[in-house]
């Protein structure tokens, strides 16, 4: 599986000690279905990981963006912002399908 779209943040509040990093990739498996694999975890140290698959884009696309925009939340909950330390993208994928339109400003 080739990663056909990588992002990753991170959110850091020295004063609470809160240093996040957040990934999401996505792929296709053999049969063609959409992988989303969501890693989170403390930076610097190894990552939770959550796999998701299904045949459909839009589905793919939603959990996507589900994760994404429980992200934006994160001021008030962590007391800083997530921000995008990279991105990429294979040939042929559309960000601006993928991705929240919030994220795409940003850049």
């Amino acid at each position: 599986m080739d990663n056909l779209l990588y992002l990753c943040l991170e959110a850091h509040n020295p004063d609470r000690n809160h240093h996040r990093r957040y990934e999401v990739r996505l792929s296709r498996d053999l049969f063609g279905h959409w992988v989303v694999t969501i890693g989170y975890g403390r930076a610097g140290l190894g990552v939770q990981q959550l796999v998701y698959s299904d045949p459909d884009p839009l589905v793919t696309r939603d959990i996507i963006r589900y994760y994404l925009d429980r992200r934006a939340s994160a001021p008030r909950r962590l007391g800083c912002e997530y921000r995008l330390r990279d991105l990429s993208a294979g040939p042929g994928i559309d960000l601006g399908f993928w991705l929240p339109p919030e994220l795409m400003s940003d850049d």
